[in-house]
């Protein structure tokens, strides 16, 4: 008998992107394995035990990271203990990416998902992307070194960065100043500079040697209560300009996997790539909700199933996401409301991702709604921390700072 295949969810902290992707493959009988922090962090040690329920035990490996409030480091020697040779795929966050360009040849050797004679840094160097981009006919906007602009707001942007981090939009010269030293990075390498466009629309989907199995176009809205939080109302929209162009990049690469791009607009409406995700995303249930089905489509890269048989589903059709940690403390009623929805998708994607993602999200949704209303109560005690608590609360995406969880 065929051994399965096994997926590999590379992390320093709780992402509800992993987590759902790893409970969709689990439903159909693709084996996932976790490494992640290894910690005597109370908080941690809580989010590990809950999410074991999808991911198994946590192969604890990697010193640092987010949850615990710096740098996250991976000897090579231990990320080799720690992913078996037959992984087929290594799912990575940004923060580990360098130590996966390390294992030449291994299983989490990211150049393996780009073709043999590309730099395998346009990954995740944004300086890089933009060559590529620029090689593949795909506008960005424009972009230069050096700490001076003759016109602002201008953005200024590290080479490697997630979740926002390593980008700040400026006004003035002495906001750019003090911007240019806090992202020198500590070996002397500089930031750049980018004009900066309206946020619009994200791409995402999964490709196979540069041709794209899935690839829609998709827009975000963040919640009535929550106006300055991440997309909550997510739909699918036609856009053949971003469409065709992510196409273009991604056979210009020859890429292999989950991908997601964030596209600015300038004032003609041409849309410019900003930044290139070699991961999944978190707006991917949402579309998959909607029918366009990235499991099967990832399966297949996997060699685990067929082609899909379709890669289109339902445009212009909203569908929400989940949101973690509850958004609005103001009301009971509000804590209640976000609980209450948070249940029902639940409901609604059980069957696609399963029953122990399902009960991994039960609770940290009852924990949750407890810590929420110990601090409407304003007691001075405190609820047990939840992974979001522990992981800093809401990913970015759907912004001009974003690293694209969207």
């Amino acid at each position: 008998m065929r051994k399965r295949p096994l997926v590999v969810f590379l992390d320093s902290y709780s992402w509800q992107a992993f987590t759902d992707l790893a409970g969709g493959l689990r439903q159909r009988g693709i084996r996932v394995a976790r490494v992640g922090s290894r910690t005597r962090s109370p908080r941690v040690l809580l989010m590990q035990t809950i999410e074991s329920w999808v991911y198994g035990r946590t192969r604890g490996r990697v010193e640092g990271g987010v949850l615990l409030g710096r740098p996250a480091e991976l000897s090579l020697a231990d990320l080799r203990a720690a992913v078996p040779q037959d992984a087929a795929d290594v799912q990575m966050q940004e923060d580990l990416i360098g130590f996966g360009m390390a294992d030449a040849g291994g299983p989490a050797d990211i150049s393996r998902r780009v073709r043999a004679d590309v730099d395998p840094r346009v990954l995740v160097d944004k300086w890089v992307q933009g060559e590529w981009a620029e090689r593949a006919g795909v506008p960005t906007p424009r972009t230069w070194e050096g700490p001076v602009s003759e016109e602002y707001p201008v953005v200024v942007k590290t080479r490697v960065g997630f979740g926002g981090n390593g980008v700040r939009v400026v006004r003035d010269g002495d906001a750019l100043a003090d911007a240019w030293a806090e992202l020198t990075g500590p070996d002397g390498q500089p930031p750049f500079l980018q004009e900066c466009l309206t946020p619009s629309l994200h791409t995402g989907g999964v490709a196979l040697d540069g041709e794209t199995l899935i690839n829609v176009a998709y827009d975000g809205r963040p919640a009535p209560d929550d106006p300055t939080g991440p997309p909550y109302t997510v739909f699918a929209v036609r856009d053949a300009q971003v469409v065709q162009a992510t196409e273009r990049f991604l056979a210009e690469i020859g890429y292999t996997g989950f991908f997601c791009f964030d596209w600015v607009a300038d004032d003609d409406g041409t849309l410019k790539l900003i930044d290139f995700n070699s991961r999944v995303f978190g707006s991917w249930p949402a579309l998959q909700e909607l029918g366009f089905d990235f499991l099967s489509a990832y399966a297949h890269v996997l060699g685990a199933g067929p082609r899909p048989a379709t890669s289109v589903g339902r445009y212009d059709e909203p569908t929400t996401t989940l949101r973690y940690p509850c958004p609005d403390t103001s009301s009971r009623e509000a804590v209640e409301r976000w609980r209450d929805e948070t249940h029902q998708i639940v409901r609604r994607r059980r069957s696609l991702l399963g029953s122990r993602w399902a009960t991994v999200i039960r609770i940290r949704t009852a924990l949750g709604t407890a810590r929420a209303l110990r601090k409407l109560r304003g007691g001075s005690g405190s609820a047990p921390a939840t992974p979001d608590d522990a992981a800093g609360g809401r990913p970015a995406g759907g912004s001009l700072t974003s690293s694209s969880a969207a």
